[in-house]
């Protein structure tokens, strides 16, 4: 549904920039800042499905290092430190999503002014997609060093703490 509803609002936005776009005399321009638009939108949809494939392995890897806590838990290790570790990476990885779901709704218009100006209209239009990736490409970052974290935090508690062995029995 958000993916039909945003696939109206790039038709429109590119609707918009042919109209625009009728001030410019040069059709090799009017070709070029049209392709520029197609190439924004396809970048911010395959980098935010990257994100979000990024984030759901991210997630399933967390629920290994779960399952490892549990079993280092039954030998008698305290895991509270990767229990708080793994809230969280939950928390990080939940903070990512939620910016990877603001960053698909958003469409990038190129403002067009003058044919004179329409490089620095292009530039305009690109750093602003760019500033955002950035955004959630750090908020991704941020939950794969969470995960990381717990994970190293694991494996540090399970090294070191000894297995139990049986009682030694007497002669």
């Amino acid at each position: 549904e958000k993916r039909e509803s945003l696939k109206e609002k790039v038709e429109q936005k590119r609707e918009q920039l042919k109209e625009r776009l009728e001030k410019i005399k040069d059709e090799k321009k009017k070709e070029v800042v049209e392709r520029i638009d197609r190439r924004m939108d396809d970048l911010n949809e395959r980098l935010l499905n990257h994100y979000l494939n990024v984030l759901n392995k991210l997630d399933d890897i967390l629920i290994r290092i779960a399952e490892r806590a549990a079993k280092v838990e039954e030998r008698g290790v305290d895991v509270s430190l990767v229990r708080t570790g793994i809230d969280k990476a939950n928390s990080a990885i939940a903070s990512a999503k939620a910016a990877i779901e603001s960053q698909a709704g958003k469409t990038y218009t190129i403002q067009v002014g003058t044919e004179e100006g329409l490089k620095n209209d292009i530039g305009r239009a690109r750093q602003s997609l760019h500033n955002d990736l950035v955004s959630v490409r750090s908020a991704v970052k941020a939950a794969h060093e969470a995960v990381r974290s717990v994970a190293t935090t694991l494996a540090q508690i399970s090294k070191l703490t000894p297995v139990p062995t049986a009682e030694p029995q007497n002669p």
